[in-house]
């Protein structure tokens, strides 16, 4: 009882799965419901040459006249010329569909992965089934691509085996009473060996199924391994970077003992793949062969003794073909579709990731004035699933309109503060306030457009230069331009051939312009003043910038930022003295506060980190 009921919950699941599946196909790619009409043919064409070609036969043997001869002959060479002719249209849209499948199925994942929380993207568990789903689409059929070709041969099967079990039923139905009279003991044996043969497929078909759950295992292990591999490729051994410390370091030989190992292991993985099961596999197709054999006598019986005709003959023959046929793949396309159900699931559930910041519905006030109060009232946080506080009950206001610094050892909390600030995380205690109110009941994405932010790891896309700077494809170009001059890029645009529409770098474009770090970082900050909102925060904006450009950037500091709140976060103090205020941060906490002039001449963690650099200059 407890069989049944596991086997049922497993098809339940397996269809569900399947039904979302489809559901979620069709959303991304309507016209993939084109693809009955090839389904349909596919199942029915084999049967009208079976049922054509016996009708012909019936009437040569019958000696009919000539004209129903040939009008069979022409209906037959008809029907096969229209059905090849929609099934050659129905296949090359189908086949269209398909080159674009398994990119367009990716898209639910990368809108999913850029809407979630951005601490779920972080979260370990969430980016290894990430990197599975990579996995399986690198794969050469990905989830969605073994969905779609054993959901079609599965349904191509299920038609021709109704219609095959309806060609061959009238070879039952007739009298029994005429068969046991002419040969009794052929139709009652035939009838036995056939349930049995039948039985016995099913549960060979079982074994079948726990013997694909260990090949999805071996598999599972393999992509897991893969991941190592692809790292060693792109990140590693492709990698200009990584290209210098492989020559400097003599690593030529580490690299080709990971890829030994790893060829090694696929052979190991391919090994146990093709001997998994194979035994088994045999025994399938030797009882479907059977199965059509035992047919194929009692048909052979039934003409012997004038039963049936010729012609009849020639359709039983040609629908138990299908039958066999139909049955083995029926089998196989449901093995093979419960089968990728894990991988399945693990698409859909990654799409059902719930996030846990909360959603509020407030719109944020909107002010000409720009005036906007941020207060941190007792914050502390720690990262999901550590026990290590990274704050530590920090209340402090932030001053409108003003630049402040944010110094400290790394690791002392700065970044998080930032992306506190930001909700990019959500407190784990205490509540960050916005003019009195509780950021998180506002509006996420009005609250969002309230900072313009330049991480320290910040990417520069390949995108054309207005692009970038301003995030879109519709580019305000006198926007842009007093971004980019503001920034300091004058040079580089100059250097620009098509101007705002430069590439940027060659992965896309030969004539794309190569930037240098120095450049980037000032490429980051032109799209952070091309935003234009109220906050402005930079983390380390100057880190790789030689002296000069550094001292132009703070020179003009406030032509840059302009009347808005900025806050930096800089390992360089003489930063610093640019700000009216700074925020010393260490071990969570924050230690000091006050402009550069005070807390050089108070003893503590800035007066040390101060003649610690300073001496340098001395």
């Amino acid at each position: 009882m407890n069989w049944l009921r596991n086997k049922w919950e497993e098809m339940r699941r397996d269809i569900s799965c399947h039904l979302r599946a489809l559901k979620l196909l069709f959303y991304y790619n309507r016209e993939w419901a084109l693809v009955g009409i090839s389904i349909l043919l596919d199942s029915l064409s084999p049967f009208v040459a079976i049922y054509l070609s016996s009708m012909l036969l019936e009437a040569l043997y019958e000696k009919r006249p000539v004209r129903e001869m040939l009008v069979w002959a022409v209906a037959g060479a008809g029907t096969a010329l229209f059905i090849n002719v929609v099934r050659h249209c129905a296949v090359k849209h189908k086949n269209v569909m398909w080159w674009g499948l398994q990119y367009r199925m990716a898209e639910p994942v990368l809108m999913k992965t850029m809407s979630m929380d951005y601490e779920l993207t972080e979260n370990e568990e969430v980016r290894a089934m990430r990197s599975r789903q990579e996995e399986y689409r690198k794969r050469n059929m990905g989830a969605y691509e073994i969905f779609i070709r054993f959901t079609e041969q599965f349904l191509i099967a299920f038609l021709k085996l109704v219609i095959s079990v309806g060609t061959i039923v009238p070879l039952f139905a007739r009298s029994t009473v005429d068969k046991e009279q002419k040969a009794p003991f052929v139709f009652q044996i035939t009838v036995l060996i056939w349930i049995l043969l039948t039985i016995g497929l099913v549960l060979v078909q079982r074994v079948i199924r726990q013997k694909n759950r260990k090949k999805y295992a071996i598999t599972h292990t393999a992509i897991e391994d893969n991941r190592v591999n692809e790292y060693m490729m792109e990140n590693v051994v492709l990698s200009t970077e990584a290209g210098k410390d492989i020559r400097i370091f003599h690593q030529e030989r580490l690299m080709e003992t990971y890829g030994d190992n790893m060829t090694l292991s696929w052979r190991n993985t391919a090994k146990k793949l093709a001997l998994n099961g194979a035994k088994w596999d045999s025994i399938q197709g030797f009882l479907s062969a059977s199965i059509g054999g035992i047919v194929y006598f009692y048909i052979s019986i039934c003409a012997y003794v004038g039963e049936i005709a010729a012609g009849s003959v020639v359709r039983y023959a040609g629908a138990i073909q299908q039958l066999i046929q139909a049955l083995t793949d029926l089998l196989n396309s449901w093995t093979q579709l419960h089968r990728n159900r894990v991988v399945m699931e693990e698409y859909l559930a990654y799409l059902d990731l719930k996030d846990v910041k909360k959603k509020g519905t407030i719109p944020v006030e909107k002010r000409r004035d720009g005036k906007f109060l941020i207060e941190f009232r007792n914050v502390s946080f720690r990262y999901p699933g550590t026990e290590e506080y990274i704050l530590k009950s920090i209340s402090v206001s932030l001053e409108i309109g003003e630049h402040i610094a944010l110094v400290g050892p790394n690791g002392s909390g700065k970044t998080t503060f930032i992306k506190l600030l930001c909700r990019l995380y959500e407190p784990t205690e205490g509540s960050i306030m916005l003019n009195g109110v509780d950021i998180r009941k506002y509006d996420y994405q009005e609250y969002m457009r309230l900072f313009s932010v330049v991480f320290q790891d910040f990417q520069i896309f390949s995108f054309a230069l207005g692009e970038y700077v301003a995030g879109n494809e519709q580019v305000e170009r006198e926007r842009a331009m007093d971004a980019i001059r503001r920034a300091g890029l004058e040079e580089l645009f100059g250097k620009m051939p098509d101007g705002l529409n430069t590439m940027l770098n060659r992965n896309f474009s030969e004539q794309g312009v190569e930037v240098s770090g120095g450049e980037a970082q000032k490429l980051a900050m032109a799209r952070a003043i091309y935003k234009n909102a109220p906050f402005v925060i930079l983390d380390e904006p100057t880190s790789a910038l030689d002296p000069v450009a550094e001292n132009e950037i703070y020179t003009r500091f406030h032509e840059i930022i302009g009347h808005k709140t900025a806050l930096f976060i800089s390992h360089r103090l003489s930063a610093c003295c640019f700000s009216k205020e700074i925020l010393v941060f260490e071990n969570g906490n924050i230690i000091e506060r006050g402009s550069h002039e005070e807390l050089v001449k108070i003893p503590g963690l800035y007066q040390q980190m101060w003649k610690a650099q300073a001496q340098y200059y001395q």
